[in-house]
């Protein structure tokens, strides 16, 4: 997902994740169709900094100074027909190309951003009185190259760096529908790969039937979802080599879970320098952040894991010490 600056954010597909049981890659895989994948972000982890490019001043009331802050984002569940569909994503990428491993157990996929819903975690303090924030995506999106290799029998790693265009929707916490401001992000924010992402082949679907989903945030569902693909991005394989189930998989704003024998870990995106970016840094040095929920294998015992301050806790299996691909 190049090195600019970028939000904040977790997915269900792994930070870290359990080494894979020695073996050579199998080439003769199968391919991957066109898809979109679902994702839901870590509340508060994501967040965007104003330091460098401010927003002006005069913009939320005359005589307001420019805005320099930073906001943490959390997701809030996409607008989707029938409610409920998407188990709470907020965040859908799509895969444009059908992917074909080659020789080298590696293939290649376009991808662009199709929906985006994010909320800011507390409102912020303008000088003009406190305001809420929505993140949405900014008309035409950019394309960037997703390439999936095939580690295992059933699923591999990823590197997928990220390109977008967003509009913040800034709302005054007291109502006053006159002191409504949009602000267009017309640079596009450009993020890093996350470090070891992760997929497997999805032995259920993550969805099912016709599904409508809110692209463009004015809250109406307007396009309709491609029928899901046998990809689930996000979720560390088994080491088994049998394919995961996912349907028990559920993403949400407050919490979420992972199928059992799983725990959550954030994968996170910077637009720092790619080459020093660590993961695992809380955001250090990223004007844009994202970090999204992933699933990895565990060992089983009991922790709670939570999406962020007054977040509800889930509890979640412990995972083992773990190792890179």
């Amino acid at each position: 997902m190049k090195a600019s600056k970028p939000w904040v954010r977790c997915i269900c597909g792994g930070v870290l994740i359990l080494a894979l049981a020695a073996g050579a890659p199998v080439h003769a895989a199968e391919a991957i169709p066109s898809g979109v994948d679902l994702w839901a972000t870590a509340a508060g982890r994501t967040h965007t900094s104003f330091e460098s490019n401010p927003i002006p001043a005069g913009f939320f009331c005359e005589g307001s100074k420019p805005f320099t802050g930073r906001i943490a984002f959390r997701g809030e569940p996409l607008k989707a027909e029938p409610a409920g569909s998407l188990d709470g994503a907020d965040t859908i990428v799509h895969r444009l190309d059908n992917a074909a491993f080659d020789s080298k157990g590696e293939a290649v996929t376009r991808i662009q951003f199709l929906a985006l819903s994010l909320a800011s975690v507390k409102p912020i303090d303008t000088g003009c009185g406190l305001y809420n924030v929505q993140a949405r995506l900014d008309g035409t999106q950019p394309t960037t190259d997703m390439k999936i290799v095939h580690t295992a029998a059933n699923g591999g790693s990823y590197v997928a760096p990220l390109a977008l265009n967003v509009r913040l929707i800034f709302t005054p916490v007291n109502g006053d529908p006159a002191g409504r401001r949009t602000l267009s992000l017309t640079r596009n924010v450009t993020l890093g790969p996350s470090s070891s992402a992760v997929w497997t082949y999805a032995s259920a679907p993550r969805y099912k039937g016709r599904i409508l989903v809110d692209t463009d945030g004015d809250g109406q569902p307007d396009t309709l979802l491609p029928k899901a693909s046998n990809f689930a991005a996000g979720i560390a394989p088994a080491a088994s080599g049998q394919a995961v189930t996912v349907t028990s998989c559920t993403m949400g704003t407050n919490a979420t879970t992972c199928p059992p024998g799983y725990c959550l870990h954030q994968a996170c995106h910077c637009n720092a320098t790619q080459s020093t970016w660590n993961p695992y840094d809380p955001g250090t040095g990223c004007t844009y952040l994202h970090c999204l929920w992933v699933c990895v294998r565990s060992t089983g015992g009991a922790a709670t894991s939570g999406g962020g301050s007054g977040d509800s806790l889930v509890a979640t299996p412990v995972c083992a010490e773990a190792t890179q691909f």
